[in-house]
C-alpha cells in the first residue's frame, strides 16, 4: 500500500512550522511487534504508520499513535466500558476515540464518542477514515478551506 496521495497532501496543507504536525517514523521491528501481538490488525494502520508516522494530523485535528490501546491502558476502564477486543489508535483531542474491533476480522474503524458513551461503526477503512481527519476529500482536495 502506498500513502503518497496523503503524504502529499500533508506537505501541502499543514502547516510546517507548527511542532504539532510532527510525525515519528515507525520501525519495521515495532511494525512486526503490532503484527505478532494482534494477528488481524489492519494493514492501512501498519503502512500508514511506516510511511506518515505516528502524531498529529493538520494542526490537532486527530492523533494517530504507533500502539494500539484501551481503556484500561489510560485509566479509563472504571469510567467506561469496553468489550473486550477493542483497541484504539487515536483520538480527536476532545475525549473520542478511534480504533478497531479486533474480535471481528475486518479493516472498519469504530469510534467511541465520550458525551454518548456509544460506539460508532463508521463503515469505513483506516485509510479512508484518515484521509476524512485529514479534512480531504475522495478527490484529494482539502475541507478546510
Amino acid at each position: 500500500m502506498n500513502f503518497k496521495t496523503e503524504k502529499d497532501f500533508l506537505s501541502k496543507h499543514e502547516k510546517s512550522d507548527d511542532v504539532s504536525n510532527t510525525k515519528q517514523m515507525v520501525t519495521s521491528p515495532h511494525l512486526n511487534k503490532l503484527k505478532e501481538e494482534y494477528s488481524n490488525i489492519p494493514e492501512d494502520y501498519l503502512f500508514y504508520l511506516s510511511e506518515i508516522g505516528a502524531g498529529s494530523i493538520r494542526e490537532c485535528q486527530f492523533k494517530v499513535q504507533s500502539y494500539l490501546f484501551d481503556f484500561k491502558d489510560i485509566d479509563l476502564d472504571d469510567i467506561y466500558n469496553i468489550k473486550e477486543g477493542i483497541k484504539f489508535f487515536g483520538d480527536n483531542f476532545s475525549g473520542d476515540f478511534a480504533g478497531f474491533d479486533l474480535s471481528k476480522n475486518n479493516d472498519e474503524v469504530i469510534e467511541f464518542w465520550h458525551d454518548s458513551e456509544q460506539f460508532y461503526y463508521t463503515k469505513m477503512t483506516f485509510r479512508e477514515y484518515i484521509r476524512e481527519k485529514m479534512l480531504m476529500d475522495i478527490n484529494g482536495n482539502d475541507l478546510k478551506q
